[in-house]
């Protein structure tokens, strides 16, 4: 189950890729690019908790149906990811932004679906501490990557397809979860 849940931490940071390959790093202060890159990386760990804190209050009434929850949660999570990835194709979900205070919208933004997981990381056995080191690694490491690359039409197909992929293995772990 630990591998499962770092496999599902790794495919939530792929949400910072469209905000940061919006980073121009010819044209951007190397303070607004870090600062930019921090931003992404704390909305997710931001929502992160908040979503484990929600899932802390109420999803106790919900174990009966555990199994149940897990499927659907990541069922739905795994479809706005794949909703998501035709988006990013058109350019619509990416964001050119400049300063570093632009960046918060756009980080709260793409957090959402880590707010919803964290939600139902209520469930999953493991320590927190290290789901969000994994988190934020695995987030940090996207951003300055996909910040190196230029906003073009090939980048966009890559994040689109990498969108396409944590759907798809979103989808393969709640059938998981379904059968387990």
């Amino acid at each position: 189950m630990q591998v499962i849940s770092i496999i599902i931490l790794f495919v939530l940071s792929f949400q910072v890729m469209p905000v940061a390959v919006g980073m121009d790093i010819r044209k951007t202060p190397v303070f607004h690019l870090i600062s930019g890159i921090l931003l992404l990386v704390l909305g997710q760990l931001l929502l992160f908790l908040l979503g484990i804190w929600l899932g802390n209050s109420f999803m106790h009434l919900l174990s009966g149906i555990k199994t149940y929850v897990l499927f659907v949660g990541f069922l739905l999570v795994a479809v706005r990811f794949n909703m998501e990835a035709f988006k990013v194709r058109k350019g619509e979900r990416t964001y050119l932004v400049g300063k570093s205070t632009t960046y918060i919208i756009p980080a709260i933004a793409q957090a959402v679906n880590t707010f919803l997981t964290g939600i139902l990381f209520y469930f999953m056995p493991g320590e927190l501490s290290i789901y969000l080191i994994y988190l934020a690694v695995f987030s940090f490491s996207l951003a300055v990557l996909f910040v190196l690359i230029k906003y073009k039409k090939l980048a966009l197909s890559a994040i689109s397809f990498l969108y396409m992929i944590a759907g798809g293995s979103l989808m393969a772990i709640c059938l998981y979860f379904l059968f387990i």
